[in-house]
């Protein structure tokens, strides 16, 4: 078109169907570069390139196609037939501009790939809902949120490892303890059952010199009773008293 864009109505009509042609032909491009290489790659560098260039055309052709509505020339059609022509121009630099942010999204993406090329092909890492609305910054910026993160949590299991120890060391104190205290009960039991046997003999053979046997009898269950009892009490004030 030329600088001065001097049209007519007819004139104007063919350069927006130009336009239209023309935004169609980079949506193409962009369909074809996705389809074909969908990875990237020199080829797919050279076709966003060339889209990018015809973007730049489509601008400003879309800009001079304004200026002519408004123009004096633009006052030869009714002024509902400039606002129809100018809504026409608005959708198609609408369109135009989705295609700038498609472009920029699959820039941004390529450059996030090469950051995070080393760290996929470790751990085979893939692109999540996060980090697709990241951009590069955001990107490291959530990477030393990661690591800071996964530091924190090292740092909190290394203290439930520590407090596990103590808790541990505790517990095999208290059984080493009770381990003894049941030796000693032991030792006691033996030793008052031996005290138990002797006394028995003594009781029999009182009773078998004597001529009140009964008397006897009573006096062996009470030595009996009483032996338990004091065992018995002995040992709950020592292990309540621990």
């Amino acid at each position: 078109m030329p600088s001065g864009f001097r049209l007519d109505t007819d004139a104007w009509l063919r350069e927006y169907e130009k336009c239209k042609d023309l935004t169609q032909e980079i949506v193409q491009l962009i369909q074809e570069r996705n389809m074909n290489h969908p990875v990237g790659g020199p080829e797919a560098s050279r076709m966003t390139a060339s889209a990018r260039r015809k973007l730049g055309t489509l601008g400003t052709s879309l800009d001079q196609l304004f200026r002519w509505l408004d123009s004096p020339e633009a006052a030869l059609l009714s002024e509902q037939e400039r606002f129809r022509r100018r809504d026409l121009l608005h959708a198609l630099k609408h369109r135009r501009e989705q295609i700038q942010q498609s472009i920029k999204r699959s820039q941004q993406t390529s450059d996030r790939e090469q950051l995070m090329s080393g760290s996929q092909q470790q751990s085979g890492s893939k692109e999540t809902e996060v980090t697709a609305v990241l951009d590069n910054r955001g990107l490291l910026q959530l990477q030393q949120q990661v690591m800071q993160h996964q530091d924190q949590e090292l740092e909190q299991m290394e203290k439930t490892v520590i407090s596990t120890k103590h808790i541990a060391l505790t517990i095999g104190e208290e059984v080493d303890l009770h381990t003894r205290l049941l030796e000693e009960l032991d030792e006691d039991v033996d030793v008052t059952h031996t005290r138990l046997r002797a006394a028995t003999k003594r009781v029999r053979h009182i009773i078998k010199h004597s001529s009140n046997w009964k008397g006897g009898l009573c006096i062996f269950m009470l030595i009996v009773v009483l032996t338990l009892l004091l065992l018995i009490v002995f040992k709950v004030i020592r292990l309540f008293g621990v």
